[in-house]
């Protein structure tokens, strides 16, 4: 049994005087039983956006949230930056029960908050326990009509009100509704009819019979979707590997062949139905390879897809029916080209259909050149390229996007003291009579042409051009076809470190996070890497969350020899020799490979109850040639030495 449409009515009408504190933040910290007297680490935000998921998300709309309760000039439905207002609200009204110092993420009650609370904030009305109940549990299937106690004492359970806290509420069965249950739950069209449409809805309403219908073909499929799993059978390196992705950070490490940049193909794919690289995965020969694929919008997943390989016509088929697509995707290549995905340029008849406008592939020379195709008979511009958009943003009246590019380059620079900053624009010499100008960027030692620098440089400077290129882009496709813009990026880098000094390697994820959210507050990313360095582990240790960011290898099984995928535990190591010698890279030593050799067989030696005198003085010249001097390994290996009676010549 089910509560009745005319009981859940009736409820929502009782709750509008409560204060959204205690129908939100107080049970969302009740549920995860917050201590009183101390605090602990808590993502405060976070807790309440995933409370507001399951409690307050009455239809399928990942944005829009209603709330029964109190509200300002009568607003009842918000969107997910309502978290941010509760957590403001928490902290400043509520700061007499809330223990938080100020910039920190700490939590915790303080003593007597439960006296506090009915003596400052409740003294009007205690919470209306039964109707709140009735709004919670609406959606909840009782085995058997229960009474107006077991109800009441459910609730106290589910949100852990201990006997102490049950004198903020009244408990009293308010007046009776008929009928109190039904035999099936109250669907969404029906709710809506009791509370309104959200804002988004109603827009749509008002709109001509045309525009209505193109908006429903428009929302065929939604966008904004992260890659949450990727399963490849009979497909790559190995019969089976399975992939269960982060919402935040993923980085992909293992030995060069063993399928990294194969995985990040994979990935593109089942993200965009396309390939990054022109050449499709190749299956094994045996009946049936498939691609399995599961890719989730805000604590929604769409059902897991499979898609077998097309003998016949020697391709993967596009996925059909899909839910949900992804957000704007890149994809950075090793090679330093890049894919860029963007469904605001989707056919916007054919939502489900990848149409070529959403994707565009732009080699290693185009990023500088941009990129143009012949359409209808006629050439047209996809990409103008980094020095014609450079120096377009850079002399232009309307100095913002320059200013988000210069910020990008900023964020991006390895040193603090010498951040990459354009230069004035210059003509250099060019066989091939090119008369442009070339942005340039300023160092200590003089101006340097972009084209001149070294790769290392190009590489951060295309970075930072495609985000804020493929970003703006992605807005004024959406201004076009009148849609907002999407709130999701997806980011795949292939070799991170690629001509990298250690300085960049060891700021680089840190940065390239920080640059895609200054895009825009609201935007939510997932970054796909591949990485071979153990400067860009160690340059995550301060951020890694194991909520939200997951570390894999891949390793050969020489037993079977087969590919396997293992997901890691993040461990923080503190030093790069650290992490070399971890079962992450798998190195014994964290010193050349002939220095490894002879300090395995010296430690073989000091094993042995009598090693002979001459194996040792002949290990010993050889730590001398492959040993700094004051290598750590020493003092133990002189002691052993000597009680041998081996002669150690000074360094």
């Amino acid at each position: 049994m089910f509560f009745s449409k005319e009981q859940l009515e009736a409820s929502i009408k009782h709750l509008s005087e409560l204060d959204p504190f205690f129908g939100m933040v107080f049970l969302a910290l009740k549920e995860i039983n917050l201590p009183e007297g101390e605090t602990q680490q808590l993502k405060f935000q976070s807790l309440l956006e995933a409370f507001l998921q399951k409690y307050y998300r009455p239809t399928k709309s990942d944005h829009d949230f209603y709330t029964p309760f109190k509200a300002s000039q009568k607003k009842r439905w918000m969107t997910l930056q309502y978290a941010k207002t509760l957590q403001r609200m928490t902290v400043t009204t509520f700061s007499d029960v809330i223990r938080h110092p100020k910039g920190s993420s700490e939590w915790g009650w303080k003593t007597n908050y439960v006296q506090i609370l009915l003596q400052e904030h409740l003294t009007m009305n205690l919470i209306p326990t039964f109707d709140l109940a009735v709004w919670l549990f609406r959606s909840r299937k009782w085995d058997q009509i229960p009474q107006h106690e077991e109800i009441i004492e459910t609730f106290f359970s589910a949100f852990r009100i201990d006997p102490k806290e049950q004198i903020l509420f009244n408990t009293t069965l308010p007046s009776p509704i008929t009928p109190l249950f039904q035999e099936h739950p109250v669907d969404s069209e029906t709710l809506v009819k009791m509370i309104g449409l959200p804002p988004s809805e109603e827009e749509k309403q008002r709109q001509s019979p045309l525009q209505s219908s193109f908006s429903h073909i428009q929302m065929l499929a939604e966008y904004g979707a992260k890659l949450q799993m990727l399963q490849l059978t009979e497909v790559g390196p190995s019969e089976e590997i399975a992939l269960e992705l982060a919402p935040r950070l993923n980085m992909i490490t293992g030995d060069n062949a063993l399928g990294k940049t194969f995985l990040l193909e994979c990935a593109w794919w089942a993200l965009t139905s396309t390939w990054a690289s022109q050449y499709p995965a190749q299956p094994h020969r045996v009946e049936a390879p498939g691609i399995t694929f599961q890719i989730s919008k805000a604590y929604r997943p769409e059902r897991t897809q499979t898609v077998s390989y097309n003998w016949k016509t020697q391709s993967w088929p596009t996925p059909k029916d899909r839910t949900v697509l992804p957000g704007l995707s890149i994809f950075a290549q090793a090679d330093g080209s890049f894919a860029v995905w963007d469904p605001a340029k989707l056919d916007t008849m054919l939502p489900q259909n990848l149409k070529d406008d959403a994707f565009i592939r732009i080699s290693s020379q185009q990023i500088w050149d941009g990129v143009r195709e012949q359409y209808k008979n006629k050439e047209v511009v996809r990409c103008r390229g980094l020095i014609e958009d450079w120096l377009t943003w850079q002399t232009a009246r309307d100095e913002s996007r320059f200013r988000v590019f210069c910020a990008a380059l900023e964020a991006l620079s390895p040193h603090p003291n010498h951040p990459l900053i354009p230069g004035i624009p210059m003509r250099i010499p060019d066989e091939a009579r090119d008369v442009r100008e070339v942005p340039t960027l300023q160092f200590p030692y003089g101006t340097v042409p972009i084209i001149l620098c070294s790769a290392g440089i190009k590489r951060i400077a295309a970075l930072a051009y495609l985000f804020v290129w493929a970003w703006h882009e992605h807005i004024a496709s959406s201004e076009l076809i009148r849609e907002v813009p999407q709130r999701s990026i997806v980011l795949l880098i292939d070799e991170m470190e690629a001509h990298l000094h250690p300085f960049w390697q060891r700021i680089i994820v840190p940065a390239i996070i920080k640059v895609v959210q200054a895009l825009s507050e609201e935007v939510s990313t997932q970054v796909i890497l591949a990485t071979h360095s153990p400067l860009v582990l160690a340059s995550v240790e301060p951020l890694f969350d194991e909520d939200q960011d997951s570390l894999f290898r891949l390793h050969l099984d020489d037993e079977e020899n087969t590919v396997q995928l293992q997901t890691l535990p993040f461990v923080k190591r503190g030093r790069a020799d650290q992490w070399l010698t971890s079962e992450v890279f798998g190195l014994t030593e964290p010193r050349s490979r002939d220095a490894e050799q002879a300090i395995e067989k010296a430690k073989a030696l000091q094993l042995m109850e009598s090693p002979p005198k001459e194996e040792v003085q002949e290990i010993s010249e050889w730590l001398k040639n492959v040993l700094a001097p004051d290598d750590e390994f020493w003092p133990l290996w002189t002691y052993f030495a000597k009680q041998q009676g081996a002669s150690l010549d000074p360094h």
